[in-house]
């Protein structure tokens, strides 16, 4: 028997179906299946017309179907570390817009954040989500490559599946990782850089933290495109212990004292030794590093910052937990490595 529903002037209509949303978002009814049904190998820009179709169709999921996924929630735990202003929020966001597609199917979500650098900080959290029983499974950015090996194992061996996302612990017993290929990365901020400077000159790699797998991967590819294609450019690695306050001194003293061509930030500080050079006046050094935010731009404005190396991090956050979610509701393996792509921002990318 066909549903039907009321209009706002009283008259009755079948209720939409995803045929109709089909029709209305111009893609095909398989596309639009997999959309709603919350396949994660479909385009951000498809997956937005199709719920925006239903959306204005007034399309809703069987409610029957939905009171029984509620009866069989599924709580899952997002762990990390949030250290810096930018590439957070858009994880953030990933994640509460999974949660919200997915919520009706039974997800539950709860959020272990630390304001704190080092993996030391987010073992506690680890440990407490092992002893606490109504978690599933964890999805978590490691700050750690290894430190942290012990308490996702220990995590899986209890059936709590984890994967990670944004970094990664390969050598942990994690079902798979989500996110952009740190080794790349590097490389491709290498072969920008070079650029930049004519191919010459003395550059400085910024780390912080070098026990993140990101961080070590980024600046093993940069090193390695210098040493392969660049040999009149001087690169030296200045790498900060876990505390952010040491970050705007160490740039500005090697502004202050050095011949610098070019400055490579491993890590989402950017902005940090963007106000050095704003502050400074040197628009003269070109600048690459990753992650856009407010400050981040308008220091590309001012031309500050050459080139930001952007993640788009609620795309592999979105798909770390939606992969995670999958696996335990419904068996689906995921791949054991599930790259996402990078994207090159410069000042010509940002509108006014």
């Amino acid at each position: 028997m066909q549903t039907e529903h009321r209009r706002a002037d009283g008259q009755i209509r079948p209720r939409p179906t995803l045929k109709d949303v089909a029709e209305r978002s111009g893609y095909a009814l398989r596309t639009v299946k997999k959309v709603m049904g919350g396949e994660p190998n479909v385009r951000e820009r498809t997956r937005e017309a199709v719920l925006r179709a239903a959306e204005e169709l007034h399309y809703t999921r069987n409610r029957a179907a939905s009171a029984l996924a509620r009866n069989r929630q599924v709580k899952l735990a997002v762990v990390y570390s949030q250290t810096t202003d930018a590439y957070f929020p858009e994880v953030e966001q990933g994640f509460r817009q999974c949660h919200k597609e997915l919520v009706d199917f039974g997800l539950d979500l709860e959020f272990h954040i630390t304001r704190q650098l080092g993996w030391q900080a987010q073992k506690p959290l680890l440990d407490a989500l092992l002893a606490d029983d109504s978690i599933r499974g964890v999805v978590v950015q490691p700050f750690s490559a290894n430190q942290l090996n012990s308490e996702i194992n220990a995590l899986v061996a209890a059936g709590k599946p984890v994967v990670t996302f944004g970094a990664d612990a390969p050598d942990s017993q994690r079902l798979c990782y989500v996110g952009p290929d740190a080794y790349r990365s590097g490389r491709i901020g290498g072969q920008i850089l070079a650029n930049y400077v004519g191919k010459h000159g003395k550059v400085f790699v910024i780390n912080q933290g070098f026990d993140h797998m990101q961080t070590r991967q980024r600046c093993r590819g940069f090193r390695d495109r210098m040493t392969e294609h660049y040999p009149n450019i001087q690169t030296f690695e200045m790498n900060l212990p876990e505390n952010s306050n040491l970050y705007y001194d160490t740039v500005h003293s090697i502004v202050t004292h050095e011949d610098v061509a070019g400055i490579f930030c491993t890590d989402a500080n950017t902005s940090v030794a963007g106000r050095v050079l704003r502050d400074l006046h040197r628009q003269d050094i070109a600048l690459v590093g990753f992650d856009l935010s407010t400050e981040g731009i308008e220091l590309m404005r001012g031309g500050f910052i050459k080139v930001i190396i952007e993640q788009k991090p609620e795309s592999f956050s979105y798909l770390a937990l939606r992969l995670l979610f999958q696996y335990i509701t419904e068996g689906k393996v995921p791949e054991v490595i599930n790259k996402t792509p990078l994207y090159i921002m410069t000042s010509e990318c940002i509108e006014d």
